[in-house]
């Protein structure tokens, strides 16, 4: 059988930084393939093409031309890759491809395993398929741009109708969301510590990684600080310490002052330049509708290609001159660049029915129908960026089901974009209201320590809301402040908070961390 190696070329700067003993992860990937180590007995490969992404920018475009190449070449499958990925495997890519002949499978991959150990194998036939699926019934989804899912994302539309095959890892990587690819400076500086912890490990040679089991590389990077912990990808952050409600879930963190627009610019470039992918949230505990400079602080971040505005709101301070002023800066934005929508806005409601609102907000029964106003006509202006929200606890348990069968649903405004939120007793500073425990059998690496910092109005930097809770109650946060953002650098911030990483591997927590059962919930 004939077998076509194609390789996507996303065109990165990291992808071709020598960072592997003066080779890079392009380098790495291609000698991979060029070597075909990784071919089983009667199989011949009939060429390496790549694909640049400047000409395919498309799920659709690129499938047309994998498709096209396949032909050209007369071959039966394609192994189909990212360029940038430098810790591909022998033997489990032999297994891939050993099961998509034997068993005669139109698309094969690996499942389980930390992203960029292997590639995917997928029928020529099925191709063509996908390739015409992508231009008719579902050209939605091919019309979007090409992404590390793309096949996949393609396929399991109507997954029924292929022989799917997947070869699975002994133990389920995915909880920790490792990605072993050179796309950008998150998955990049997992790369490198990746490198390093093996080098140590003795499992590198001078062409790059040994062909060692993959399991010992998923286990060497769960417990390596550098690999879990890259740089934050989600900001809290407080712009304003005043509130238009008093949810019954939210704690007293102490600051009530506003962030001023000239100190938020500066720390907007600070995490643009050190994150330069992320998500800030502007709603962490305040309105941020309230503030003043509301629209110059949101213009700030929509200027930056890799970051994306998340706004927290009760929509009781919602204006028509916000929604204007907002759609006007929205429209003028550049396009993102961290796989999240540039806007998100999500609104508290809680309930559905005006009483139990107000019981949850601290409002009035009349709000009610002011927050469903505001969310009507922000979701008139932004289509498919709104999301209602509900935190679900005790009180508002009844009314759970109701909340999610309504917004569910595509006919209602939000187009079927909702919110269920869990609630969170800041390790025992409010009353235990969860109706339903959903942690892990074993506990994880915080996911919080591993993405997100929280930055109040005067720049104190804590390590997750928990802490910053704590701190404001006058408990003992043991290394949970990380010092103040307009004295400091972001680098030197992010850096006292690996001790906790690393605590956390070997599991000992503190106080707070022990009592807290955040750890598993993920942002973004």
């Amino acid at each position: 059988m004939k077998a076509l190696v194609v390789l996507f070329d996303q065109e990165n700067k990291y992808q071709e930084e020598k960072a592997f003993e003066g080779k890079s992860g392009r380098e790495l990937c291609t000698a991979f393939f060029e070597k075909a180590q990784f071919l089983p007995a009667g199989i011949d490969t009939v060429g390496l093409d790549f694909v640049k992404k400047g000409d395919c920018k498309t799920g659709s475009q690129l499938l047309a031309k994998i498709h096209q190449l396949a032909k050209e070449k007369n071959a039966d499958f394609v192994i189909y890759s990212y360029a940038d990925l430098p810790f591909l495997n022998v033997e489990l890519t032999k297994k891939i491809i050993t099961s998509h002949v034997e068993y005669k499978c139109e698309y094969t991959f690996a499942d389980g395993f930390p992203y960029g150990f292997a590639p995917e194998v997928i029928d020529c036939g099925a191709l063509g398929i996908l390739a015409e699926l992508s231009k008719t019934s579902q050209a939605e989804e091919g019309e979007k741009a090409v992404c590390r899912e793309t096949i996949w994302n393609l396929l399991k539309t109507d997954i029924n109708s292929f022989e799917v095959e997947a070869e699975l890892s002994d133990t389920d990587w995915r909880l920790l969301r490792l990605k072993f690819d050179c796309g950008n400076k998150d998955d990049f500086l997992q790369c490198k510590a990746l490198y390093q912890a093996a080098k140590e490990a003795g499992l590198t040679r001078e062409e790059g990684v040994s062909s060692s089991d993959v399991e010992e590389f998923s286990k060497i990077a769960s417990e390596n600080v550098l690999a879990l912990k890259t740089v934050p990808g989600f900001y809290n952050i407080q712009i304003q310490g005043q509130r238009d409600t008093k949810p019954l879930y939210e704690p007293d963190f102490g600051c009530k002052a506003q962030m001023t627009y000239e100190n938020f610019a500066v720390l907007c470039k600070k995490i643009s330049e050190f994150s330069e992918n992320a998500v800030l949230n502007l709603s962490f505990a305040g309105e941020a509708l309230l503030h003043p400079d509301f629209l110059k602080i949101a213009e700030e971040v929509l200027k930056y290609q890799g970051l994306s505005l998340f706004i927290e709101t009760s929509a009781l301070s919602l204006t028509d001159q916000i929604i204007e002023g907002l759609k006007a800066l929205y429209e003028k934005s550049p396009s993102s660049t961290n796989g999240y929508q540039k806007l998100m806005v999500a609104v508290q409601l809680d309930a559905v029915s005006a009483p139990l609102y107000a019981k949850m907000t601290g409002g009035s029964e009349a709000d009610f129908s002011k927050a469903l106003n505001g969310v009507q006509k922000l979701c008139g202006e932004f289509p498919g960026m709104v999301y209602p929200q509900f935190v679900r606890t005790n009180h508002n348990e009844e009314e759970l089901e109701a909340f999610f069968r309504f917004w569910n649903e595509k006919a209602n405004p939000s187009g079927g974009n909702c919110i269920i939120q869990k609630y969170n007793n800041f390790s025992g500073l409010l009353a235990d209201s969860k109706p339903a425990d959903l942690s892990p059998v074993e506990r994880n690496v915080c996911w919080h320590l591993r993405r997100d910092l929280t930055i109040l109005a005067d720049g104190s930097v804590f390590a997750c809301p928990n802490m910053a809770a704590a701190a404001a109650a006058g408990k003992e946060v043991q290394g949970g402040f990380l010092g103040n953002v307009f004295e400091r650098s972001l680098e030197e911030i992010w850096k006292k908070s690996d001790q906790m990483i690393l605590e956390y591997i070997n599991k000992k927590y503190c106080e707070i961390c022990r009592a807290c059962d955040e750890y598993y919930t993920f942002n973004f």
